[in-house]
């Protein structure tokens, strides 16, 4: 465990993770309320309404409660998550940087998720929370959690249309400077036909963006990656040796599918995963030292990307 974690949750978190926990245990008094009311109360009004040849208002008032109990149970949980990030995810931030910003209801900006040139397929829907920002050194970057979907619309057995939701992306959403000047653009997907399809990736959408596939000398880097660019030179430029003995080290600390693109003098990240990140969980307590931990380091593992991959080593004439 870390040391400065722990003097940290002694000191700044914990009295307020046990003032958090009574209003979680509250929650959780109103949830089993809700799910009870919810479930009782039609169980018991609709039958008698049968009797009564009330059918009609017996159905419609049990959903009608049913709706109200479960509003009531998700304000509270809502206010939770809340006041546990504003509390609690905040400081943690603050901890590994304080001039970083969060800003929990927010995310990714839809044109950052354009430039990237990592997602072939047009979105319909889009969200995400969670934007974390600030300056490490020379290197400005910001995350955020992201899903973003397409929808496809079949029709049931009675003719009627069904809308279906298939997701593109969901994960973490990670954007630098890069240490490097470069004009083109260059994408590395994971060598894994699953993953470009889960990802929104198509080889044909590559190839139509004039990008060509470019095969680079490391066999351990070509069996996790493949990489495309529009400007063959440039690519090997990027990917230098030692960075490209990065990116694989920080492949394989991670445990999810990772793709990344230079545009425009920046650097982006899509780490695939269906993870909630820095969200509290409803039946784990508040003031758990290994659930901060959990979120602490998942905190530390996307913000130390700078240090993984050497970010702030200018290179030539970037400032």
């Amino acid at each position: 465990m870390d040391s400065k974690l722990t003097v940290l949750y002694d000191t700044h978190l914990k009295p307020q993770l046990e003032a958090l926990d009574h209003d979680r245990k509250n929650v959780i008094k109103q949830y089993w309320l809700s799910l009870g009311i919810g479930i009782g109360f039609p169980a018991t009004v609709i039958p008698l309404s049968f009797i009564y040849d009330l059918q009609a208002f017996g159905i419609i008032f049990s959903i009608i409660v049913a709706i109200v109990m479960h509003r009531l149970y998700s304000k509270r949980w809502d206010q939770y998550k809340k006041d546990y990030k504003h509390k609690i995810v905040t400081k943690l931030i603050n901890s590994i940087d304080s001039s970083f910003s969060y800003k929990p209801t927010q995310c990714i900006d839809k044109q950052d998720y354009k430039n990237s040139a990592l997602f072939g397929r047009q979105y319909d829907r889009y969200r995400g929370e969670d934007l974390i920002e600030g300056q490490l050194d020379k290197t400005h970057l910001r995350f955020s959690e992201l899903h973003t979907e397409y929808k496809t619309q079949s029709r049931d057995n009675s003719g009627k249309n069904q809308d279906q939701w298939h997701t593109i992306f969901k994960g973490l959403f990670f954007i630098a400077d890069a240490n490097k000047h470069f004009s083109g653009q260059t994408t590395i997907m994971p060598n894994n036909h699953s993953i470009f399809s889960a990802m929104g990736q198509k080889l044909s959408d590559i190839f139509t963006n004039n990008q060509q596939q470019v095969i680079l000398e490391d066999p351990e880097f070509s069996k996790l990656f493949n990489v495309y660019s529009n400007d063959q030179v440039e690519a090997r430029y990027l990917l230098s040796p030692a960075m490209v003995q990065r990116l694989i080290n920080f492949s394989n600390r991670s445990e999810h599918a990772i793709a990344f693109s230079f545009v425009n003098d920046h650097l982006y990240i899509a780490i695939s995963s269906t993870k909630n990140y820095f969200e509290p969980k409803l039946f784990q307590q508040a003031d758990s030292l290994a659930f901060i931990a959990s979120i602490y380091y998942d905190l530390q593992f996307v913000i130390n990307i700078v240090d993984e991959l050497d970010l702030n080593t200018r290179i030539w004439t970037k400032p």
